[in-house]
């Protein structure tokens, strides 16, 4: 049965409702209809009363609609949807030409899919939506990037094989050697990609990728375009922090004691024996210790190697911006950016900005407190004896303590741009009155002063931005262990710390929702070596 009914009689077009009708598709059919000079409030009028018949427009020839397209665009413009609409009977029927043509009435003038626009028309599934358009999409620029023509891996520390199932014990994978003038990296540039357009043939921005820089470096060579580098000397490369360095190695026969004093060398160490009590060794390359460290400090900028341990009696210490590799260490300190692998920790504090590893047959961290910006990966975490010991991951309490840092220059570095302002603005006042060699003086003293205020902050924010990313995502790390977490020991992970009442065997412990979970270890016996 009917529920409204048009009808076009010669003094007019009549409306008839037989019971109230849905009012959107009721008046989307008038609509469609192109009734001239359409009462809208006789409309009104009738469907409030529910029931009637009335006319609302003059008289006219009644037009028979055909099929038609609704279109709606992404607000991203990515892609349009089109819906076929049904036509009356007798009404006319799109064709692909027509189609394209109401779809650019409609805006949408780029990327139209003709094989999808054909099927809406041919399979007659009215008001079910079809992708008639997609966007062309931009192809960003690619970085620049570095090419290193040496090796920036972890070195291991193994004795050089020498053939025949022999090695050198005298020489270890520490340490790159390169010659004069031998290219270390080269530099390509960054593209600017193509940009895409949208459906609606609008611009879409590609992004455009970044310059990066050649590292810092310490005996190299820069050529003119700045896109190469190359040793200025015979020696050792490392490459640690963003830097380059080539150097020599200092190289000490026997123990560092009085007869040798403390060291400190703008290259890389060797000591072939121990480093007894109460010495400091610092060097800006790495530190290679044959036997064993005693309460001295090494402070390095690359990597430290310890063959033996350390018996640190709560005043040894450690520090170095690239690894450290070292038997055991007992009541002392380690400060490392780079990974940590040892075969026991006890009653010894521990930071890395990696990867904690204890292997060998004890790996185990028994009391004090182990911090690593990655995962820590152990046999045993604290003893049979309850021992108080706490392990955290994520980020080490030094990266928190370097943004303060920062943030504090950052602070200083606004307040002087504001000295250089009033610095100008002086200079600019008192052009012409002042001494002219004094003024120029103070005008080439701002402008330097300028300079660095500017790159120390764009360096400042960059590692400001670094460091608070790294927090941000402190809570992808793990700890896992492949024997037993005694209790009384303590897990702490990015703002959440898990206290261990009980014995937990081969576990792996991870943040999730709020709060710190464990399951079975995840890695394999063999990633204990």
């Amino acid at each position: 049965m009917d529920i409204f009914k048009l009808t076009y009689e010669e003094d007019g077009v009549y409306l008839e409702l037989f019971s109230e009708p849905e009012r959107s598709e009721f008046l989307h059919h008038l609509t469609r209809k192109k009734v001239v000079d359409l009462s809208v409030s006789t409309v009104q009028h009738l469907l409030e009363e529910g029931i009637g018949r009335t006319k609302i427009a003059i008289a006219q020839t009644e037009y028979l609609y055909g099929e038609d397209l609704t279109v709606v665009v992404s607000g991203d413009e990515l892609e349009a949807r089109a819906r076929l609409l049904p036509p009356e009977p007798g009404g006319h029927l799109l064709d692909l030409e027509t189609a394209r043509q109401k779809l650019e009435e409609a805006g949408v003038t780029h990327g139209l899919d003709d094989e999808e626009i054909n099927k809406l028309i041919t399979k007659k599934d009215y008001g079910e939506p079809y992708n008639v358009a997609k966007a062309i999409l931009p192809v960003d620029g690619e970085d620049g990037k570095l090419i290193f023509h040496f090796s920036t891996d972890e070195r291991t520390g193994s004795p050089v094989e020498i053939g025949g199932g022999r090695v050198d014990y005298r020489t270890l994978d520490l340490f790159i050697p390169v010659t004069e003038g031998q290219l270390l990296v080269t530099k390509t540039d960054a593209t600017e990609g193509l940009p895409g357009t949208s459906v609606r043939g609008n611009p879409i921005k590609q992004r455009i990728g970044k310059e990066t820089a050649l590292p810092r470096g310490k005996n190299i060579i820069y050529n003119d375009a700045r896109t190469e580098m190359t040793a200025a000397s015979s020696g050792l490369v490392e490459y640690v922090n963003n830097s380059i360095n080539v150097s020599n190695i200092y190289t000490i026969k026997g123990d560092c004691d009085m007869s040798v004093g403390n060291i400190d060398f703008d290259g890389s160490v060797q000591i072939s024996g121990s480093v007894r009590s109460g010495h400091t060794i610092k060097a800006t390359g790495g530190i290679t210790v044959g036997g064993n460290v005693e309460a001295a400090k090494l402070i390095a900028d690359g990597n430290v190697e310890v063959k033996g341990g350390m018996q640190g009696s709560g005043k040894g210490m450690i520090e170095a911006g690239g690894s450290v590799s070292i038997m055991y260490v007992e009541q002392g300190m380690i400060y490392a950016d780079g990974p940590v692998t040892l075969d026991v920790s006890i009653h010894s504090r521990i930071e890395t900005g990696g990867t904690l590893h204890t292997k060998g047959k004890r790996g185990a961290i028994i009391g004090g407190r182990a911090a690593a910006g990655g995962d820590i990966i152990a046999n045993f975490i604290g003893s049979l004896s309850h021992t108080k010991t706490e392990v955290e991951v994520g980020v080490t309490p030094r990266k928190r303590a370097r943004v303060l840092v920062l943030e504090k220059e950052m602070q200083r570095l606004a307040t002087d741009k504001v000295k250089l302002d009033q610095l100008d603005a002086y200079l600019e006042k008192t052009k012409g009155e002042m001494n002219e060699e004094t003024w120029t003086k103070l005008h080439l003293s701002g402008k330097e002063n300028r300079r660095i205020n500017e790159e120390e902050t764009i360096l400042f924010t960059k590692e400001i931005e670094g460091l608070k990313y790294e927090i941000e995502h402190a809570t992808d790390s793990r700890v896992h262990v492949f024997e037993t977490t005694f209790s009384g020991s303590r897990i702490v992970i990015g703002p959440s710390a898990l206290k261990i009442n009980d014995d937990i065997s081969y576990a792996s412990f991870r943040y999730s929702n709020g709060e710190i979970v464990y399951g079975p270890c995840e890695l394999s016996k063999s990633d204990r070596r």
